[in-house]
């Protein structure tokens, strides 16, 4: 069954196969994970990442990295609405909320 949307134009047309909460959903939580392994790869010494984050975390700087990490969810968010996919921009933005939530538990309970 396709789901249809009406358009300014008036017209029907069936959903875009990308445009779902989903597909949204995945890079929304993947992306800041690859932005958090890059920051291991490219700022620090340490020989695994367990260390790295104990070290982050010895210097208070976990929900500051973790913040930054979500900066890149902008992007993907972006090129959704710039595609008109407003389910798959709804995913971003849900998943950058529960990153949300992270930040907050690292920066107080952590």
């Amino acid at each position: 069954m396709k789901v249809l949307n009406i358009y300014a134009t008036g017209h029907m047309t069936s959903t875009p196969k990308y445009n779902r909460v989903i597909v949204g959903l995945i890079p929304g939580f993947i992306i800041p994970l690859i932005t958090l392994l890059g920051f291991y790869i490219f700022k620090s010494h340490v020989k695994n990442i367990i260390d790295y984050l104990k070290m982050v975390i010895e210097m208070d700087l976990l929900s500051n990295i973790l913040s930054l990490c979500a900066l890149p969810n902008l992007i993907i968010f972006f090129i959704f609405l710039s595609k008109n996919y407003y389910y798959s921009a709804r995913g971003v933005i849900f998943a950058t909320f529960i990153w949300a939530i992270v930040v907050v538990i690292a920066r107080y309970f952590i």
